[in-house]
């Protein structure tokens, strides 16, 4: 009898022991492996069902895999004299292949660049090294969630999922989770690569064209939003104003101004009544220009509909803000800005061509307006393509006026770029295929902003050949230029019937379809966002730390 109760006490003592000893190893091992486990978990939500959006994964949507630094054939023309520097493009290109669906939002970002300089060119694309891409890589499979993933039941959970991930330690906010793959901005020393969930990126370019990240941009502690992937440069004191929105937190908005050396000197928070996506702003003289539309943040939408969060209520006003340059900053109040109702449905804009002040003060805006829009992950099927729409807004009597300028569809929509912020007459445009069930882009248009009310603004347009399509085009002044629009027109463009890319240069003057300069690409580049120009005189400048 004693035998056995000290047997049974032996056993009890062991449990004792064990079983504490047995949770904490386990805890230990999961904890020590929370990244890959928190890995599975997405990668088996995000597969179960097999969502659509195979559209931005295909064709010359489909990303590369490889990084290059290649010399470039002239295949037609000659380089322009004097045109030495940089062209620079952002597009999104995933590092790892979607698991859920794939919006063409969601891409890692990559930069495509060509280098002119001597007659000779260069070509070099590389990710940009996020700190979201370098969180995937160290465990080589995604963890972010993407826009594609947020759609039904299946986001909801991946969304709960992300929450578990951020509570554990598996996924590292702080430093933010942007792609760094919409749009390029040269200030203060930094070429910038940008992304409207996030704060930017610094690019250095060396001598031969090679890329190369230098970091995540550093902000005050009293900035505490993210940072549009369309700010404005004003080139009469080098000003560099900007807007962040965010959608999970009060103020939804807020917009600042660094000055010509990097520092911000300005900043407001906004209040406005939802959390919606303004990818775009404009700026004058005195203003910068803030467009509240109703493309809103709705994730009850995304749950009911099986749609992504984002929703168009049309139902609802569009509105168009005057924020005073000159007014003191308010980083803890609310800004005063004053609001235009736009009577009417509401609609939607990505992209403003420019802005300006008239004598009379009224404030003149150009952008690209859309009445319908569906973000869908298949492509634009249940969108109206975007038109060149001018509002005049005058702040003496409250009153907004609108203006259809052509019926041409339009985007990505550049001007010469000494004209931001000032009246300029000249907008050179991206010509949209309304049949086309994804964004496609046919041609080059010629917008005169001056156009008299009854015309067509369009004045010119380069239609490339049957087959071949591009995106925007980069407007760079010619050297010793005396009229606004002489310079270049510089874009990628894509024959799909060879599977080749090519880098066009074209008279923006003249407006001829037959390039000054053709450069063929040592691979096909696929279709991307935004890009700028950089100039010899900036690279020389450049500052290799953010």
């Amino acid at each position: 009898m004693e035998t056995h109760s000290f047997a049974q006490r032996s056993v009890q003592q062991w449990l004792l022991y064990a079983l504490p000893a047995t949770c904490l190893s386990a805890s230990y091992l999961i904890y020590k492996h929370r990244r890959s486990l928190y890995a599975w978990a997405y990668q088996l939500i995000a597969k179960v069902p097999r969502p659509p959006g195979r559209a931005y994964i295909s064709g010359n949507f489909a990303p590369v895999e490889d990084e290059l630094l290649e010399e470039l054939e002239l295949v037609g023309g000659k380089l322009p004299e004097g045109l030495d520097g940089c062209y620079v493009r952002a597009g999104p290109n995933p590092f790892f292949k979607p698991v859920a669906g794939y919006h063409w939002f969601d891409g890692d970002g990559m930069v495509h660049l060509v280098r002119l300089r001597n007659g000779k060119a260069t070509y070099c694309n590389r990710f940009i090294e996020t700190e979201r891409l370098k969180q995937e890589r160290e465990i080589n499979r995604p963890l972010f969630v993407r826009f594609g993933d947020m759609c039904g039941l299946r986001g909801l959970a991946i969304i709960l999922l992300v929450k578990l991930g951020q509570a554990i330690g598996a996924l590292k906010y702080l430093k933010g989770i942007g792609t760094a793959n919409t749009s390029l901005a040269y200030h203060a020393g930094r070429l910038l690569a940008l992304h409207e969930g996030d704060l930017p990126y610094g690019v250095g370019i060396s001598c031969n064209g090679l890329v190369e990240t230098m970091g995540r941009l550093l902000m005050p502690e009293s900035w505490r939003n993210n940072f549009t992937a369309h700010p404005k440069l004003d080139p009469e004191n080098g000003e560099l104003l900007f807007i962040g929105y965010k959608i999970d937190a009060k103020p939804y908005l807020s917009a600042g101004i660094m000055d010509v050396y990097g520092n911000l000197v300005r900043q407001w928070n906004i209040h406005i009544p939802r959390p919606v996506m303004m990818h775009d702003m404009g700026a004058t003289e005195r203003y910068l220009v803030l467009l509240d539309t109703p493309l809103c943040f709705d994730p009850e939408a995304m749950i009911k509909e099986n749609t992504v969060p984002f929703k168009f209520r049309k139902e609802l006003p569009s509105r168009i803000g005057l924020l005073r340059r000159d007014q003191p900053s308010c980083p803890e109040g609310f800004a005063d800005v004053e609001w235009f109702k736009i009577p009417g449905p509401g609609f939607h804009v990505f992209h403003i061509s420019t802005s300006w002040e008239e004598p009379n003060g009224d404030v003149k805006i150009y952008l690209c307006q859309m009445d319908e829009i569906d973000l869908n992950m298949d492509g634009m099927k249940n969108s109206e393509p975007p038109y060149l729409t001018e509002y005049t807004l005058s702040p003496s009597t409250g009153v907004a006026r609108r203006r259809r300028m052509s019926m041409v569809p339009v985007e990505f929509p550049v001007i010469n770029p000494s004209k931001a912020t000032r009246k300029c007459k000249w907008s050179w445009m991206a010509v949209m295929d309304e049949s086309a069930e994804v964004p496609t882009m046919t041609g080059l248009a010629k917008m005169d902003l001056e156009a008299a009310t009854g015309t067509d603004a369009c004045v010119a347009m380069i239609k490339y050949p049957p087959g071949v399509f591009g995106g925007e085009a980069s407007f760079v002044p010619r050297t010793g230029a005396t009229v606004e629009d002489d310079g270049y027109l510089v874009a990628y463009v894509y024959d799909s019937k060879a599977d080749v890319s090519y880098m066009n240069i074209y008279n923006a003057l003249t407006m001829s379809p037959t390039p000054v300069a053709s450069l063929r690409m040592p691979r096909r580049v696929p279709y991307g966002f935004h890009g700028t120009w950089v100039t010899e005189e900036q690279i020389k400048k450049q500052v290799m730390w953010v």
